[in-house]
């Protein structure tokens, strides 16, 4: 056997030589089975109108995708600050952790590098409509008009993030057709100047009514808003807002509307009111919200949609924490616990609140500085829109009818000042529950409750008054930059109203005190 296994070996190699002597590389060469030729998928209005379906898809995860990008941007604003006090990913090195290319094996946990690339990547689409849609034989003109509108919208509201996360960027307004090695910043004045000018034709083309998600004229014009303001243009951004306020079938939600949902009446219950309706989820996309200019929608069936907020998970304080890190009662027990088999029949803290784990939370600024009047309904623990950590029970199982703790309510320190939450970052802190607190049917019997699928306000016709004050405000009327303010209040039922002088004070108040 071993002499003909030698006899195969000698055959092989003397039929094989001549083979591979006589073969070319053309084997070697890749056959595609397919092509994606832009010149004939974007000659369609169909296929521009997938382009276009991209720009609004992408625009869901900034708010509802993986990790919740929308609270790394909040992070570099006042309202909130990174908690997550168990874990080493958060941007800690700013030089190290928030640029682009950043990541920590390949996972980009501020998401400083995913916005740039999500931006870049919507710019890519709403560019390809824009350099193709004149290659579209018998497009109705006013269907043109509207879809380049759309396009304008959505590279400007890209753009408009990206220089001011990052400032001056590469500016790209063609469709690429080919390998560019040689990207050039260009200053953010251009890119207002070259936004200004889309947005001014898209607030005279886009379509005045869309279904819910895509883009209207409205929306259009309340963007060319923000960048008139960033171009120092004041007048012109208040002429604007004008139209939008007056003119375009818009209102403040001033009365209770929709839907009413009141989550877990027994543990937490709501009394009804116009900022608890406003940001239901149920609410947030129907003909009667007429505040709503630009919402972001999931699927029809949002119990089954893949992509979950996790509002609660992100945002919430770490009440359930463990170990060396759970919040005590006055006694030394461990009080709290986000079980779901122990709790569900009981004090079920766990889907009344969402098991929150802290990632982000409100700094004192926007959790206390800026608070001023008892009967705001945006700071109501009354009404249960606004949680403190006081408001929360003891729920540990193990306490009920052992000690005298279980059920009452959350103390910071017992009576001889022994603080009794280790960790103050992560665990103890105030939230907007109204805005946070979403039904998370698909993890109704887990452990987790973090806040599924939902609805989410991008623009709407409150923050266009509030826009408004600014102009005026920068343009030296403070007393009509008071007066919209004072609307944006009165909808929340405060009873303090600002003057003029106020607005000067508001001012200063955001300047770093000289001691």
């Amino acid at each position: 056997m071993k002499r003909n296994y030698i006899h195969f070996i000698k055959y092989a190699i003397c039929i094989g030589l001549p083979l591979l002597n006589s073969c070319s590389d053309d084997f070697l060469e890749p056959k595609a089975l397919s092509f994606f030729e832009p010149t004939s998928t974007f000659t369609t209005r169909e296929g521009l109108q997938a382009a276009l379906t991209s720009c609004d898809r992408q625009a869901v995860y900034v708010f509802m995708g993986e990790g919740a990008p929308i609270y790394t941007d909040l992070s570099f604003s006042e309202v909130v600050v990174s908690r997550k006090t168990d874990k080493s990913t958060p941007a800690q090195n700013m030089d190290i952790s928030l640029t682009p290319t950043s990541n920590n094996n390949n996972v980009d946990y501020n998401k400083t590098g995913w916005f740039w690339d999500d931006w870049y990547r919507a710019i890519r689409f709403a560019n390809t409509v824009i350099s193709n849609i004149d290659n579209v034989e018998g497009l109705d003109a006013e269907i043109h008009d509207q879809m380049l509108s759309v396009a304008y919208f959505h590279r400007a509201w890209r753009y408009y993030n990206l220089i001011f996360q990052f400032g001056d960027v590469p500016f790209l307004t063609k469709e690429a057709v080919g390998p560019k090695f040689n990207y050039h910043s260009t200053k953010m004045d251009v890119i207002i100047g070259k936004m200004i000018t889309d947005l001014e034709y898209a607030v005279e083309h886009a379509p005045v009514t869309a279904n819910y998600g895509n883009i209207t004229r409205g929306a259009c014009r309340h963007l060319l808003v923000k960048f008139y303001l960033a171009a120092g243009e004041f007048d012109k951004a208040i002429e604007q807002a004008n139209i939008l306020i007056d003119q375009s079938g818009y209102a403040l939600m001033k009365d209770n509307f929709g839907t009413f949902v009141n989550p877990m009446p027994n543990i937490h219950p709501i009394t009804r009111n116009v900022i608890w309706d406003l940001h239901r989820p149920e609410n947030k996309a129907i003909p009667e919200n007429t505040e709503v200019i630009w919402v972001m929608t999931q699927d029809d069936d949002l119990d089954n949609s893949r992509l979950a907020g996790q509002t609660m998970r992100t945002a919430v304080p770490w009440w359930s924490a463990t170990n060396n890190q759970a919040i005590l009662t006055p006694d030394g027990e461990v009080g709290m616990s986000c079980s779901y088999v122990d709790t569900h029949d009981k004090l079920d803290l766990r889907k009344t609140y969402g098991r929150g784990v802290a990632f982000f939370g409100g700094t004192w600024y926007s959790t206390h500085s800026i608070w001023d009047d008892s009967n705001d309904l945006r700071h109501s623990s009354e009404s249960g829109n606004w949680m403190r950590m006081e408001d929360l029970v003891y729920n540990e199982p193990s306490l009920e009818g052992k000690s005298q703790w279980y059920g009452k309510h959350l103390q910071l320190y017992d009576d001889k000042g022994n603080i009794l939450c280790p960790d103050t970052i992560a665990n103890w802190f105030d939230w907007p529950h109204y805005k946070l607190w979403i039904e998370d049917k698909r993890q109704e019997l887990q452990n987790n409750y973090n806040g599924g699928a939902a609805n989410w306000y991008i623009f709407r016709l409150a923050e266009t008054y509030l826009l408004r004050a600014e102009a005026y405000f920068w343009k030296g009327d403070k007393q009509k930059a008071a007066d919209d303010v004072n609307e944006i209040r009165k909808r929340a039922h405060c009873t303090k109203m600002y003057s003029a002088n106020d607005m000067t004070m508001a001012l200063l108040w955001t300047k770093e005190p000289e001691n």
